[in-house]
């Protein structure tokens, strides 16, 4: 029983050096987003804000093995807000220009043309500090594969009505120390 403890031991020391090594040769790179628009509209008969925000993807990145990609902002509720506020990202699915934007144009349909499926979600509490973290890792790889990249937009999902309600101000503040930060390992070529 002795070496088989012994072996357990080994083992498990050995996995930890393999996967210590696999971390230490990957990077990270931090980059603030491009356009980040906000735009409003009527979803039902409330108005909401909806953003629409560019993800560019470095050439750093984009050749290398994408590990983790997060999108990261600081908390956005102050300690009164009445409720749960949930951030939903979805991939935007038409072209866009930062000084053109509206609730209306460029897209075929009001309030935006994005995936039906949120690629991230986040659950913002009222008076919570810690800030707001999107997984958007699939959507960066999709990108680096091939499928267009027209940014992401933020909103709350349907069943909170479609869209930020008095939080609006407090989000737009918060965007303006968003970041993307790419996990990323460098594929030798």
């Amino acid at each position: 029983m002795r070496n088989g403890a012994r072996a357990a031991a080994v083992l498990l020391l050995a996995m930890t050096v393999v996967a210590g090594v696999g971390c230490a040769l990957g990077e990270t790179l931090s980059v603030t987003p491009g356009d980040v628009v906000v735009i409003t509209g009527t979803v039902g008969e409330q108005n909401v804000a909806r953003v629409v925000l560019r993800v560019d993807v470095p050439e750093q990145v984009q050749s290398a093995r994408i590990d983790f990609t997060e999108l990261t902002f600081p908390a956005f509720l102050g300690d009164t807000s009445p409720a749960v506020v949930t951030v939903a990202a979805h991939c935007a699915q038409t072209s866009w220009d930062g000084g053109g934007v509206t609730w209306s144009a460029p897209w075929s349909r009001p309030g935006g043309d994005f995936d039906s499926v949120a690629c991230a979600r986040y659950a913002s509490l009222p008076g919570r500090t810690h800030p707001v973290v999107l997984d958007i890792t699939k959507a960066v790889r999709d990108w680096q594969h091939g499928r267009n990249n027209y940014g992401l937009f933020l909103k709350r999902p349907d069943a909170e009505g479609g869209g930020f309600l008095g939080e609006r101000d407090r989000l737009r503040t918060a965007l303006n120390s968003a970041r993307v930060k790419f996990y990323f390992t460098p594929v030798q070529q």
